[in-house]
């Protein structure tokens, strides 16, 4: 290369400065970017201190476009080269070597480029305007050559690019931000998959009045012309009338030309998975609250019903009988409330049994009867191969009595409402509405339908139907509980349910059971004679309740069953005097949630290791112990409230073996 320093007189050595082009010609064929280099070697050349190389469709913009190449030896001349150049542009333009100012300015011949030399060495413009004619060409054709190359990447580039964008899965569309408008420039493939319309009908459209309307789109345009961007969520209006929520970016790319980009992505299932965390810890909170006042409630009716029955069997007086058996039917409406609340609080079906649908269906026809009016008609279609299903029947029966009443509330007392039954196997989605995308076990399952003949129900509410407390009836008719249940319920026994259809027709609401493989179990028949029956064998029971009046009736129970009760308040107490000690009990009762630093869970698992006691757990709320599954209990639960015949069968399930004192034979249930 030549010298960076200016030369006082040009040496004429052009074959030099030839070679150092056909040096940049073989680094064109190379892929260089040569330009820079061009520039130099000619200031080199030249002894100037500045080249500028423009092309003259470039000449009077403000600032120096960046497609001009430059080179200086001294920055202060850059910073005012590019003003002089546009000062020639209004005062000569001319057409052929020439000098002006302090610039020697070449026009390369048949081409647009013009070569700006600053304050270029003596001799430099006599001797250029003599080898002009075969050096010109031969620059005009570098500079074109990597011209045209630039621009042949430039447009594989912008091929790329736009192989990108199209295949891309996110929606993208640009507009321009108008006063009064957004018409949209561009859309991608996406964006037509997406909103379902064509492109010849989303390009041209006003983007907000096509596809965002209302307060939404308000708030978007606002916040787009304020800030200058957007990142949200808006409900996207659809070439077929749904609608779908997309998250979106938007971005300003051209502050000139007032030009934006919006990228969208589907947020539908996130919403819907958003809604269904959100409505989980909802029912946890509402769990926990009913939770602990039903398990407050239960030990009062325990105490209660206890009593009654320990009354009950020292009485004869037929008017005393009268009294005791409504107050028992008054202790057992209460007993109904609890398990409808609790069934807020369990995550698991504790009293889960393998049974047919269609024999609990039938054993509730008379009491479906009863609850509807004479003006509604009651069909039932069955199935008759449908399998068995692992749930909790009185929850079962709870449940369908709930969906029936609801279809006959929207049916205002009069119409046809229909039950069905029938099996099928389930993947991907769960069909219908549900609460969010509701992704199935694959699996055979019992399904049974509930069908009214209402109005429907309007799609603002379909999904709230679930929600505790939701209600579209009069506070007299209705607390919104009936549904939550429904919906608690069928999540406890491992199961979906879905709104199916809706209508002016009517509402369908579907439930779906997975088969068990256990067979359903036959009722047992009552041998009971009336009389007590007592253990086969003195035992002795350790017996912790912290209600002191709940451990009386305990007492007084194990008393009549010929079981000796140690009895205790606290589970603390029992752990430290027989923990080191030998234990002569053979069974411990024992409530779950006491104070004293350990619960009765706790307490049977030490016991049980340590002396090999038989346990029975009485409660009815036990998921704060941690126990989340029916499989995970290692023991028997009574649930309270409970009365004596109740315990007798728990103790059975224990292996505490009975016997008629008169016969000497067993006692069953």
């Amino acid at each position: 290369m030549f010298s960076s320093e200016a030369q006082t007189e040009f040496p004429g050595d052009w074959s030099r400065l030839l070679i150092e082009l056909a040096k940049l010609q073989l680094g064109l064929t190379q892929g260089q970017d040569v330009l820079p280099a061009l520039c130099q070697t000619l200031v080199h050349a030249s002894g100037a201190e500045a080249l500028l190389m423009v092309e003259r469709s470039e000449l009077g913009a403000n600032d120096m476009p960046e497609s001009v190449t430059c080179w200086c030896r001294d920055p202060v001349i850059y910073l005012t080269l590019w003003s002089s150049v546009n000062q020639w542009a209004k005062e000569a333009s001319q057409q052929e070597l020439h000098q002006w100012l302090k610039f020697t300015v070449w026009p390369i011949k048949d081409s647009d480029l013009l070569l700006f030399f600053h304050s270029s060495a003596p001799g430099w413009f006599e001797s250029l305007a003599s080898c002009q004619a075969s050096i010109g060409p031969l620059v005009g054709a570098i500079y074109q050559c990597q011209l045209s190359r630039s621009s042949s990447q430039s447009a594989e580039d912008e091929l790329c690019f736009k192989a990108v964008i199209d295949g891309a899965d996110s929606l993208l569309l640009l507009f321009s931000l108008e006063p009064e408008r957004e018409p949209i420039l561009y859309a991608n493939p996406a964006a037509t998959a997406v909103t379902l319309y064509a492109n010849r009908e989303l390009v041209g459209a006003n983007l907000t009045g096509l596809l965002f309307e209302g307060e939404e789109s308000d708030s978007f345009r606002e916040q787009l012309r304020r800030k200058g961007s957007y990142t949200g969520e808006l409900w996207c209006h659809k070439g077929d009338g749904g609608r779908e929520l997309l998250h979106l970016n938007c971005y300003c790319i051209s502050q000139s030309r007032r030009i934006y980009a919006v990228i969208g992505r589907d947020y539908s299932e996130q919403h819907q998975l958003q809604q269904a965390v959100a409505r989980t810890q909802k029912m946890q909170a509402i769990g926990e609250l009913v939770g602990g006042i039903a398990h407050d409630f239960n030990n009062i009716l325990g105490v209660l019903k206890g009593n009654l029955e320990l009354m009950q069997l020292k009485t004869s007086d037929p008017k005393a009988e009268k009294y005791l058996n409504t107050a028992f039917k008054a202790c057992q409406r209460g007993t109904d409330l609890t398990r409808r609340l609790l069934s807020f609080s369990r995550q698991e079906q504790f009293n889960a049994e393998p049974c047919q649908v269609n024999e609990v269906i039938e054993g509730l026809q008379e009491l479906f009867a009863k609850s509807l009016t004479s003006q509604i008609t009651l069909s039932i279609e069955l199935a008759p191969d449908n399998k068995p299903v692992m749930l909790d029947k009185g929850e079962l029966e709870d449940a369908l009595l709930n969906l029936l009443l609801n279809g006959r509330d929207a049916m205002e007392g009069k119409g046809e409402l229909k039950i069905r039954t029938g099996s099928c196997y389930l993947s991907g989605y769960l069909p219908g509405i549900a609460i969010g995308k509701t992704q199935v076990e694959p699996g055979h399952y019992v399904w049974i339908s509930v069908i009214d003949g209402g109005s429907g129900i309007p799609e603002a509410f379909q999904d709230k139907v679930f929600d505790p407390f939701f209600t579209t009836k009069d506070k007299s008719k209705g607390t919104g509980l009936g549904l939550a249940m429904v919906y608690g319920f069928v999540k406890r026994s491992k199961g979906y349910i879905a709104i199916l259809n809706t209508g002016v027709a009517g509402t369908e609401f579907r439930l779906w059971f997975p088969q068990s493989r256990k067979l359903a179990t036959e009722p047992q028949l009552s041998t009971h004679t009336g009389e007590l029956p007592r253990v086969r064998r003195p035992i002795k029971a350790i017996v912790v309740d912290d209600e002191p009046e709940m451990l009386e009736v305990m007492a007084d129970y194990c008393d009549l069953l010929g079981i000796e009760a140690e009895l205790f308040h606290d589970p603390l107490t029992v752990l430290q005097r027989y923990e080191q000690q030998r234990c002569d009990a053979e069974l411990l009762i024992t409530d779950v949630l006491m104070p004293g630093g350990i619960n009765g869970y706790e307490l049977a698992q030490k016991l049980n290791v340590k002396h090999s006691l038989l346990v029975l757990l009485i409660s009815g709320f036990i998921q704060d112990i941690g126990i989340s599954s029916a499989d995970e209990m290692p023991f028997p639960v009574l649930h309270k409230p409970f009365d004596l015949t109740g315990l007798i069968l728990a103790l059975k399930q224990v292996g505490i073996r009975f016997a008629d004192d008169s016969k000497g034979e067993l006692w069953t249930i």
